[in-house]
């Protein structure tokens, strides 16, 4: 054999053609084998048959091997077998993490951990100190540590209160927000709430604060009484003039024959610290008490299965406070069987300030007939905490409570198109009062529920008469024992569940004609800057 030309790459002459049992053909291009000592080429004829033979049986075996897997494979549809249609996938399931909350003991905190263990992701936690802590739940915003959340060496933590919501929760500067608001923006304040003055103990300018609502409360004093008050005035050293706003006798319903206010501290709740007051006397024996400390009397009680007191404890309590309001008692309200009622509505607002209106309330009735001229909580004050311990106490209805359904029977107006829509109204108006104060250091996933509290005069316009944060979960009827589950459940489906995902999302929470799965809670939009 000739020996190649130098830098030549040999020619390809003996290609060895297989013809397979199976009809399948082989091209096996020539092996060629260069040694670097001689440089001596070996072509396909110097190997054996054997060497062939397993060649071949080798293109079998991979053969076979290709055609088992093709049969695991789905089958591929033809072409003409495509077209568009409407499927319904489900996302795979996926392995979620666990999810760590901390509860704080109080106001039925036994229904926040049943609603968080319902949702299987979630363990609780005892050390409220602890840095893997997702969701904290108190019924105060104490030992909250807002200026070291969601730092990003720990866990993403929520909670649920504001840093600031006292600026709408706390009745002194509820009034003073909704003054310098409505002054700003030229709305007229007694078209949301009633005649109101912020007094507070410490300020130099106590008594010119004093001395703007005694001018008031004289201005619309019943004639019979003026004589016994400008003795109190003359006796306290205070002089007097006219202050009289002229918008307040659009209003007649604020004003009857005994001149009532409520004193009311600024930071309490359910009642506590209440005084429904007919003389300026009283206003400053009960300011005065409050700067030495207020005794104040707290009865609590325990029913039995048939509603019957089976106990009564009462506790002794100081109340001290630099700051009250001191607001116009609304003569002439709106009554169900003669009785006077507040309608408690839930508003719930997100970090973002987003706003939301719950479709569904309820509306607390006092025990009592009602008579400006009687003397007794039960007649004025319906807050559940305080006509939760009268004998009668649901004797008429139980839990002396309306949903908003059978509240309708009560009025002539449409009560959702007529007074919700009012309530919902005012409602979003007074987080437009605080949108810059409640969130001013723009802290991430807070949320918080509030609880509005609205009084009818009796011409059936609604009157706020304050909002209060962690309001009340006890339950003590049938209608209480629906609400708020399906309630708290639909803002932690808009809170948390948006944060931390859930495999199988709880919606077992039926209240009244309403889809399990559909949510309560009406968005009302953001608040506007």
């Amino acid at each position: 054999m000739n020996s190649p030309k130098k830098n030549a790459f040999p020619t390809l002459n003996n290609l060895k053609i297989i013809q397979s049992s199976y009809g399948q053909r082989i091209n096996k291009c020539t092996r060629i084998v260069i040694k670097k000592d001689t440089k001596k080429i070996i072509d396909t004829k110097q190997l054996s048959q054997t060497s062939i033979e397993q060649a071949k049986q080798r293109f079998i075996s991979n053969q076979e091997r290709q055609r088992q897997q093709q049969k695991s494979l789905p089958p591929i549809m033809k072409r003409k077998e495509f077209h568009q249609r409407s499927v319904s996938v489900s996302a795979p399931k996926t392995q979620y993490s666990k999810y760590f909350y901390f509860i704080g003991e109080g106001n039925n905190h036994q229904l926040i951990k049943k609603l968080l263990d319902e949702r299987q992701n979630w363990v609780q936690v005892k050390d409220a100190k602890s840095k893997k802590i997702n969701f904290k739940w108190q019924e105060t915003e104490k030992g909250y540590e807002y200026q070291t959340i969601n730092q990003k060496e720990q866990a993403i933590q929520m909670l649920n209160h504001f840093e600031f919501h006292s600026e709408i929760s706390d009745k002194f500067k509820l009034a003073v927000n909704f003054k310098t608001y409505c002054d700003k923006n030229r709305l007229n304040i007694y078209d949301y709430i009633p005649t109101t003055f912020a007094i507070e103990c410490t300020n130099e300018n106590l008594r010119s604060e004093l001395f703007q609502f005694i001018s008031f409360y004289r201005q619309n004093c019943p004639q019979q009484k003026l004589a016994e008050l400008d003795k109190t005035i003359k006796l306290n050293f205070f002089s007097f003039t006219t202050l009289y706003d002229n918008k307040v006798n659009q209003y007649p319903t604020l004003f009857g024959n005994e001149n009532l206010w409520i004193f009311k501290p600024s930071n309490m709740n359910q009642g506590r610290g209440i005084h429904v007051v007919r003389s300026l006397q009283e206003v400053l024996d009960i300011q005065n008490k409050y700067q030495g400390g207020y005794k104040e009397k707290l009865l609590e009680v325990k029913r039995n299965e048939q509603n019957e007191i089976i106990n009564k404890v009462v506790y002794l309590n100081t109340l001290v406070t630099d700051q009250f309001v001191i607001q116009k008692y609304i003569e002439k309200p709106f009554l169900i069987d003669g009785r006077k009622f507040d309608i408690r509505a839930y508003v719930l607002l997100t970090s973002n300030l987003q706003i939301y209106f719950y479709k569904e309330g309820q509306l607390r009735l006092a025990t009592e007939k009602f008579d400006p001229k009687v003397q007794s909580n039960y007649v004025h004050l319906t807050n559940n905490a305080i006509q939760y311990t009268h004998p009668e106490y649901g004797k008429s209805e139980e839990g002396n409570q309306y949903n908003f359904d059978q509240a309708q029977s009560q009025f002539k107006k449409d009560f959702r198109k007529d007074i919700l829509a009012k309530i919902k109204m005012i409602s979003y108006t007074a987080f437009q009062t605080v949108k810059h104060k409640i969130n001013k250091q723009k802290r991430k996933n807070c949320f918080e529920i509030f609880g509005m509290d609205f009084i009818l005069d009796e011409q059936q316009f609604p009157w706020l008469i304050e909002v209060n944060t962690n309001p009340s979960l006890e339950v003590t009827s049938k209608l209480l024992d629906q609400l708020f589950p399906r309630m708290v459940n639909d803002a932690f489906r808009l809170t948390i569940d948006l944060v931390y995902p859930q495999n199988e999302p709880n919606h077992n929470y039926p209240l009244m004609n309403y889809r399990d799965d559909e949510n309560l809670w009406d968005s009302m939009g953001q608040l506007q800057s």
